[in-house]
């Protein structure tokens, strides 16, 4: 073969070759882009250098149309009302009596206790003093007078050297024998509803806001229970605790002026008046179970859609075991004779020397053993009040219950129950950075007095309904 043959052959090849080329280029073209990709060899991959040229045009067309899909799908998506519209919950704070009206809002302090020890003190309240409404005894019978008996000084109280108010004096208190808490190593005055005989009721103004912890409105948790009081439904409301669950200390259960009830009381005449309806107040006929409450078959109207029935069974002095081993009798009962729809169990305070562990075990237990009698009641537990920190009371245990019982609470809502915690004890810390503790308690131990029982019942309030859920 020549030169010439051989020239023209490798023409020839060549020639062919761009054909096949072409034939493959043309059958590429025909597939699917993603599977041209997926299936390509390493060796293949230099090929596609021309296709680049085609993606980016054909791409855009169909981006566009993706995007406005996405855009109009954000739009168009429903936003979830807030539950209380969600329920057609419709109450008004303005039903509540004065004593519920929300401490922790608005402008003006109703009825707020303080108390002196020496005639010249200076002494704090809630919130700085804009202007006083007015300041009485404890029981309301005496007024006293600006200027005369008492002055503002910093949006402070202080008690004039001339003042008619009584003073217990620094010597008193702190020289009471046989005292069982102590400041500074010395005596401290204590006695169950002693102290009110030197605390004073003061109504002032304030401009200033509650910046401490607010209670969260666990409105969602309860709806089930709400959903009744909307309706109309009749409701029982069981209340399981200590002594201040019992009403410890406030003036309802001493017969005395201002015969305020204690938390239990106000947080269910509450409900009767923003739902409209009447409390049957139970005589359980136990044991110490009823002298805080009115006499049996009274009631109280708040309105005629329903019935309350109010059952409570707390006995001063017990701890959270006492609470386990009398829950037949004082519990299931009960429960058994009047229904319960709410269950609301406060222990805490008497756990001293137990570790928190041990309160929120018990506590399980109640609530399990209420669920054998009610699985679908709802459950709030409330923490307890911090005591006095010169009290022999296990302050770290009850330091710690808190945290535990909202653990509890949450475990148990994983099971789909209605319970949350009224956090107490959260907030009566807030209000130790503005207020001592002889200010709020009935016996500077370890009991509220009638102030601090409405911060106990409007923390209940707050967290079954919220104030902010009212109109």
């Amino acid at each position: 073969m020549n030169k010439k043959h051989r020239n023209l052959i490798a023409v020839l090849a060549l020639l062919l070759v761009g054909v096949l080329a072409a034939c493959l280029a043309a059958c590429d073209t025909s597939a699917p882009a993603d599977t041209t990709v997926e299936d390509a060899t390493p060796e293949a991959t230099p090929a596609p250098t021309e296709e680049p040229t085609e993606e980016p045009t054909e791409a855009p067309t169909e981006a566009p149309t993706e995007e406005v899909t996405t855009e109009e799908v954000t739009t168009e998506a429903p936003t979830e009302p807030p539950i209380k519209e969600q329920l057609g919950l419709d109450v008004k704070d303005e039903d509540l009596k004065d004593v519920m009206q929300n401490i922790f809002g608005g402008t003006q302090s109703l009825k707020e206790t303080v108390m002196f020890l020496d005639k010249g003190e200076v002494k704090s309240l809630l919130y700085p003093i804009k202007s006083i409404v007015s300041v009485t005894s404890y029981d309301g019978k005496t007024t006293y007078e600006e200027g005369k008996d008492y002055v503002i000084e910093d949006g402070k109280l202080k008690v004039t050297e001339d003042s008619s108010i009584k003073v217990i004096t620094s010597e008193k208190y702190y020289n009471h024998p046989g005292s069982i808490i102590t400041m500074n190593g010395k005596p401290m005055f204590w006695g169950e509803s002693q102290v009110k005989a030197w605390q004073v009721s003061v109504t002032y103004e304030h401009d200033a806001a509650w910046e401490g912890y607010v209670q969260e409105s666990q409105l969602e948790i309860y709806q089930s229970f709400v959903k009744k009081l909307i309706a109309g439904e009749d409701v029982t409301v069981f209340f399981y605790g200590d002594s201040i669950t019992w009403g410890a200390c406030s003036t309802y259960l001493e017969g005395v002026q201002p015969k305020q009830g204690a938390y239990s009381m106000l947080f269910t005449e509450a409900l009767a008046d923003l739902f409209g309806y009447k409390v049957k107040y139970v005589n359980t006929g136990l044991q110490a179970s009823m002298p805080c409450h009115p006499v049996p078959n009274t009631e109280y109207v708040g309105g005629d859609r329903g019935t309350i029935t109010y059952v409570n069974t707390a006995i001063g002095g017990w701890n959270s075991n006492d609470g386990v081993t009398n829950f037949d009798k004082f519990v299931k009962e009960q429960v058994e004779k009047h229904g319960c729809d709410l269950f609301v169990i406060g222990y805490g305070m008497n756990d001293g020397g137990m570790a928190a562990t041990q309160t929120k075990a018990n506590v399980k237990k109640m609530i399990d053993a209420m669920y054998e009698i009610k699985p679908e009641v709802s459950v709030m537990i409330v923490s307890t009040m911090t005591p006095h920190s010169g009290s022999n009371w296990d302050h770290a245990s009850i330091q710690q219950q808190e945290r535990q019982l909202d653990s509890l609470a949450k475990q148990l809502r994983k099971d789909d129950k209605a319970v949350a915690v009224a956090c107490v004890h959260s907030v009566s810390k807030a209000i130790q950075e503005h207020k001592t503790f002889n200010d709020y308690s009935g016996n500077n131990i370890n009991h509220p007095n009638d102030w601090f029982y409405r911060v106990y019942a409007q923390t209940l309030l707050q967290t079954l309904i919220g104030y902010e859920n009212m109109n």
